[in-house]
Parts: structure tokens; sequence; C-alpha cells
């Protein structure tokens, strides 16, 4: 419910809603409507009709393609990550792709709205290839500017580091948005390869440790 709260669209001020949601709630538009029932005598408002503002929709949808390493110290991110596809591909506001790697990589953007259907196909163990994730990715990509990839990984890089940072510089100049999340350990502590998150940064990869209620508050500024 809070990631439905802070993903939902911006209050309309100037129009009014019959959907009876509390944060919605117009204070002054209700004191307006029902000034007429004021009950001289008790010295009091009768309130007799409710006002809630209307929230505006997002018309069209972002792609979200959340990108999950499944290397053997990547258990709870990986719990989290399926987690929160689940979240955004019931949310009108999205199309969620869902990939997992490690030296290989495992497409499930069609369980991305089953939580339990990815757990139960993630194969956790092996070695690690980040950028040849990366460059799968980037075929998904349909329109550059309406796109987020979301890479969760320690930035442990098996292979070529070089390769990685040039999938990563490729899509930043596509204008694609960009985060690296940061593995978390079952304390929610970040633990990640600090040296090679910054390569990335510099290319044009925001790096942060969020907990999923966080991503979705980021995502909210993104597409904002």
């Amino acid at each position: 419910a809070e990631v439905r709260q802070a993903l939902s669209g911006r209050l309309n001020r100037n129009r009014h809603s019959p959907m009876a949601v509390a944060q919605n709630f117009d204070a002054r538009g209700t004191l307006r409507a029902n000034l007429k029932h004021y009950d001289t005598e008790r010295a009091r408002l009768v309130v007799e009709q409710i006002k809630f503002f209307e929230r505006n929709s997002r018309r069209l949808p972002w792609d979200i393609i959340l990108c999950v390493d499944q290397s053997g110290s990547m258990v709870d991110s990986v719990i989290h990550s399926a987690v929160m596809a689940g979240i955004f591909a019931a949310l009108p506001a999205f199309r969620v792709k869902l990939v997992l790697f490690d030296t290989s990589i495992v497409d499930l953007s069609e369980h991305a709205d089953d939580p339990v259907e990815v757990l139960m196909q993630a194969q956790l163990g092996g070695g690690t290839d980040i950028g040849k994730a990366v460059r799968y990715c980037s075929q998904l990509v349909e329109v550059p500017h309406r796109t987020v990839l979301v890479l969760v990984t320690d930035f442990c890089e098996g292979a070529a580091p070089s390769e990685l940072v040039r999938a990563v510089r490729q899509l930043a100049e596509a204008r694609v948005r960009m985060l690296g999340l940061a593995a978390l350990d079952g304390n929610a502590h970040p633990v990640y390869d600090r040296q090679m998150a910054e390569r990335l940064a510099a290319c044009g990869m925001e790096i942060a440790a969020l907990t999923p209620q966080r991503l979705a508050q980021w995502l909210v500024k993104v597409i904002s």
C-alpha cells in the first residue's frame, strides 16, 4: 500500500472525485460546500457533503527494467527485487521487464507479476557478468527517455570492467535513466564494490542503497 501511494498521480486541485480517499481530502472545498448548513443555534457546521480532490493519472506508461544479479551473495536482494517487480507490474503506470543473471541470463518478464514464480526459478550461485546483462537489457529498451533500468548487484564484475562501463555509457547517451542498487544483506546494510560503482556513476548511473519503499520514492522523482 505504501508503494502504491508513493507512485500514485499528483493531486489535481482543480477537480474533485467521487472516490473517498482520506489523503485526497479537500478541507476548504468541504467547508465552502457546507456553509449553508451552518447551525446558528448550536454554533456548529453540519457536514452533508465531503469533497475529495482527483488525482492525475499518468497516461503514458514507463518501462521499468529490473536487472538482478543472482550470484550466490545476492539472496536477500533477489527476494526484495522479486517482490518489487510484482508490485510494479500491478501498477498501470509501468510496464515491467525482469532479468536475472550471473554468467548467464534468464528473462523472467512474463512472470514479473508473480514473485513466487520468480523465486522458484532463481538459481543462486555461479559467477558474475554484469556487462553482458546490461547489454541484454539495452535490447529491451523501446522508448529510451521513458525507460528506467534498475541494476541490482554488488558490482563485483567477474568479466572485463571496460565492457560494463561501455554499456552503461551508451545507455546514458540514449537518455535511459539508470539506478544501480547496491546489494543489501539481511540487516539491509549495503555490500558492494565501491570502486566499480564510482566508475559507473561517472558514466551516468545513479548509485544508491535503497529499501523497496525508498526505491518507489526515487521512481516518483524520475517519472515526475
